[in-house]
């Protein structure tokens, strides 16, 4: 029966050997995971600061495309508004030719029809 005891006794102190060092390696499983689920939520934090951030760039993208856009039409507006001044001065520029021209035909009309020895007006 001694050696039933004794040999009972190995048993159960091994297994509480055992069992001590599987609640050990339990603890230190706990505490990787633990320390995982920490770096998981510290990486989710920077996925959302990076999501904001593509947000914010997004809208200053969507803003900036307005802006050029705008900026796209004011030139073209503005172009057609030059354009059309260059058309204008064209213009005003063939209209001054014909009156230069009219005034020298005139002028020299009149001094055809005035006789040379009347008084001439004063020059402007």
């Amino acid at each position: 029966m001694d050696k039933v005891k004794t040999n009972f006794v190995i048993v159960i102190t091994i297994s509480v050997i055992v069992s001590l060092v599987l609640i050990g390696y339990a603890a230190s499983l706990s505490s990787q995971l633990g320390a995982e689920k920490i770096k998981t939520m510290q990486l989710n934090d920077q996925i959302a600061g990076f999501k904001t951030k593509v947000n914010d760039l997004d809208v200053q993208l969507t803003t900036t495309t307005a802006k050029a856009s705008d900026q796209a039409s004011l030139v073209t507006s503005l172009q057609s508004s030059l354009n059309s001044l260059r058309s204008s001065l064209d213009t005003a520029n063939a209209e001054s030719d014909k009156l230069k021209t009219a005034y020298a035909n005139l002028e020299s009309k009149l001094k055809a029809e005035v006789p040379v020895n009347a008084p001439q007006p004063a020059a402007n």
